[in-house]
């Protein structure tokens, strides 16, 4: 679920649609979402969304992003996976097999 929610905000993004109160409604019933997660990530997409297009799993790369600006928060890596884990309803181990996958094909489609 958190897939397709995410790959709606790209579309949203890419057709340059802006977040009204009304489509953020629409998300949260949608995708039963908070709205400020569906603000925060919808800005997120929107500050990347040059890269947006090049992303080829949208759902790990902001795992990993979220990840990793956590740990430069003062974060452990525990702590960091867990707050992303709680932020989109998914298990610890969930999110780091996502992003451990995704680090994965995305190192061995560097070497080919």
């Amino acid at each position: 679920m958190n897939k397709l929610f995410l790959e709606e905000l790209k579309y949203i993004i890419q057709c340059e649609v802006p977040l009204t109160t009304y489509r953020l409604t629409q998300l949260e019933e949608k995708f039963s979402k908070r709205s400020e997660l569906i603000i925060e990530m919808y800005q997120l997409l929107f500050e990347k969304r040059h890269v947006l297009l090049f992303i080829d799993n949208l759902e790990a790369a902001v795992y990993e992003y979220l990840v990793n600006r956590e740990i430069s928060n003062a974060k452990t890596r525990y702590g960091a996976v867990l707050f992303v884990a709680n932020l989109f309803g998914e298990t610890p181990t969930y999110i780091k097999c996502k992003i451990a996958k995704y680090q994965q094909s995305s190192i061995s489609n560097m070497s080919a």
